[in-house]
């Protein structure tokens, strides 16, 4: 009832289409509440539209498979270089055919993945680990079963970690940008809440002074 006088007497014309601000709703809710606590409030529904939209986390590959792919890299190492090139990953053309057989990986994909730049142990590890799996603990980006691509991202307004679709379907994209959107506000809600410590602050020692 009190939306709807405030849309009947209050609201401009652009709030009857877009609505009420959800700060502003919560203000209605809670009377009186201090910057910071809005601020506080608006984490929590972001953490919660953030859960909408990630993904479970990617599992780490076993020990065993990790051992074969540094193995593996080694073997393509040729002359020990501590890296390898596209070439050696998948058969340069002065290697015998025995070496080109052991490449599974051709030169394209190679190249599409690092371009001419030296691929160390991790990048390798990257490339050749298995599909739905990080290749370590540090890996940003994995390769799914049935394509497409997860990617890390860190939600720093929230202090959140999360793994995300990088082509997400359209019906994901609005929560995407309900997300961006509640962040905005925080990060406004955050610089109002230092002014009003500082303001208070000022006040208290305005006071004592007194």
């Amino acid at each position: 009832r009190a939306l709807k006088l405030w849309l009947q007497s209050h609201a401009m014309r652009e709030e009857h289409i877009a609505g009420v601000p959800l700060a502003q709703f919560l203000g209605w809710v809670w009377p009186g509440v201090a910057c910071d606590q809005m601020e506080t409030m608006l984490k929590w529904v972001c953490v919660c539209e953030i859960d909408k939209i990630r993904q479970p986390t990617p599992r780490v590959i076993e020990d065993d498979q990790r051992r074969r792919l540094e193995n593996l890299f080694h073997a393509m190492d040729y002359g020990s270089k501590g890296h390898c090139t596209a070439e050696d990953i998948s058969g340069g053309r002065d290697q015998g055919i025995e070496a080109k057989l052991k490449n599974i990986v051709d030169h394209d994909t190679v190249r599409a993945f690092r371009g001419e730049h030296p691929i160390n142990i991790t990048d390798f590890m990257e490339l050749m680990c298995e599909d739905g799996f990080r290749a370590h603990k540090g890996a940003i980006q994995v390769v799914l079963e049935k394509g497409g691509r997860l990617t890390r991202h860190s939600r720093d307004v929230v202090g959140v970690t999360i793994w995300t679709l990088d082509d997400p379907p359209a019906s994901e994209l609005p929560r995407r940008q309900l997300v961006e959107s509640i962040e905005v506000e925080i990060k406004r809600w955050r610089r109002l809440a230092v002014l009003e410590a500082a303001k208070l602050q000022h006040l208290t020692s305005f006071d004592s002074d007194g």
